[in-house]
């Protein structure tokens, strides 16, 4: 091709037709011109499909981790609810006079003394900041959204964190040193079995641990642990319900860009 416009420029020099070798020259011109923009079109087309194609893929994933988070804060909603009935219940304390109800004391109190911290699902949305990759989510309602989310995690963590404290010195440090705790589990084979398993005790050792549950019910301390215990948890879960409402609204915009 550039050998037949050399080969027609060249003749129509050597034919002295300069009004016509102008008028070819700007129209080749135009042509390269044209050419180069063409191209460059095409370039950016394959670009943006490039782009598109990782963005679909890191939404998809986004998908992919948000409803795994729905199923995630479902669960610590119920959770947190269990642990604010447990506290409850351990607020309205009646002595056990049997040793079943000495153990479902001990599971109560289990329950409200364990510690369970949330741990959110959202490995695609730390790849993206931490690589530099979220750019390539085009919709400003969804990086949006997705920064709002991380917000309400951070949110959790300092409400976690100031509930550990609390738990600490209310509840923890009421039990540990002025109760036999964990009195229905057997340790004596637990390395054998490879997991604690229940036990039974005498109803003679009712008392020696009556005394220890009425002690720690009527303690100030141990009963306000279980007030701020309750009204935490409730806390959180109603924090959890927010992110549940949230992650589906997040949901509902990647579907639709999905569909684009």
């Amino acid at each position: 091709m550039i050998k037949l416009f050399r080969n027609i420029r060249q003749k129509l020099l050597t034919e002295g037709k300069t009004s016509n070798y102008l008028k070819y020259a700007i129209g080749e011109i135009v042509l390269v011109v044209i050419g180069i923009l063409i191209a460059l079109q095409i370039n950016n087309w394959n670009e943006d499909r490039i782009a598109r194609k990782q963005e679909v893929k890191y939404l998809r994933n986004l998908q992919a981790d948000l409803n795994l988070e729905l199923i995630n804060n479902d669960r610590m909603i119920a959770y947190r609810l269990s642990k604010a009935n447990a506290a409850l219940k351990l607020f309205q304390y009646q002595s056990p006079k049997e040793v079943a109800e000495a153990r479902e004391f001990e599971k109560i109190l289990g329950l409200v003394i364990e510690w369970v911290a949330f741990i959110p699902i959202n490995n695609t949305y730390k790849e993206l900041v931490s690589s530099g990759n979220f750019q390539f989510i085009t919709s400003d309602s969804i990086k949006n959204q997705l920064m709002e989310l991380d917000k309400l995690y951070s949110k959790i963590d300092i409400y976690e964190h100031h509930m550990r404290r609390e738990y600490e010195q209310y509840l923890y440090d009421m039990v540990i040193p002025n109760t036999d705790a964990i009195n229905f589990m057997n340790f004596d084979s637990a390395t054998d079995a490879e997991k604690l398993t229940e036990t039974d005790r005498p109803q003679a050792l009712l008392d020696k641990l009556i005394p220890q549950y009425d002690w720690l019910a009527k303690n100030t301390t141990f009963k306000n642990g279980l007030k701020l215990a309750v009204a935490n948890n409730m806390g959180l879960k109603v924090t959890h319900f927010k992110i549940k409402d949230h992650l589906n609204r997040l949901l509902r915009q990647i579907d639709q860009d999905l569909k684009k």
